[in-house]
């Protein structure tokens, strides 16, 4: 863990694990795993069990983030500094457990159903929006007919590939860097 020492009355808190990229063949087994863990927000396992069942943080969530250069799986909060032992203990036990145990299959239903019909109200509501989408689609490389072909690309995942994909992306230490106030040495 790598602590960025600030006076400040709350810590933030990132782990970051190896992600993959974009054109992946796996990329939508990852991507569900990750709604499921926290990406849902409010539906996913690391809110019921940060901020829903203990009351550590107002929010925490997960992504996968592609970039040119690099890819990597991130899960940040912030909580109250006498919190972040905790809050970061429960993180990684989230992660440690979708490793282990994987996702159900009416997870993954739920999961699939969010990531497909939340698309255009997230993503085509907007001319700007539009436009990145647009812009991604070019960068991306994923062909004009994406916004047709992803549902299929969605509903082809099973319950097999997003295991395989926590077990491949979770079971590593990732990179743990706090910023807050210093833990009190006794």
């Amino acid at each position: 863990v790598e602590n960025v020492d600030m006076t400040v009355p709350n810590a933030s808190i990132s782990l970051v694990y190896k992600g993959l990229s974009r054109d992946d063949p796996d990329f939508f087994a990852a991507h569900l795993m990750n709604h499921i863990l926290g990406g849902g927000t409010f539906s996913s396992r690391l809110y019921r069990e940060v901020r829903e069942k203990r009351g550590l943080a107002y929010g925490v969530s997960s992504s996968i983030v592609t970039r040119a250069n690099t890819n990597y799986l991130i899960a940040s909060t912030s909580t109250r500094a006498e919190n972040q032992e905790e809050a970061l203990s429960v993180i990684k036990e989230e992660f440690a457990k979708m490793a282990a145990e994987g996702v159900t299959q009416e997870e993954l239903d739920q999961a699939k159903k969010y990531v497909s019909g939340s698309y255009a109200i997230n993503n085509l509501d907007t001319s700007g929006k539009i436009a990145r989408v647009l812009v991604a689609l070019q960068t991306e490389s994923l062909g004009i007919d994406y916004i047709n072909t992803r549902v299929k690309q969605i509903e082809a995942v099973t319950v097999e590939d997003v295991n395989r994909m926590a077990r491949k992306l979770l079971t590593v230490d990732p990179t743990v860097v706090t910023l807050g106030p210093a833990k009190e040495q006794n």
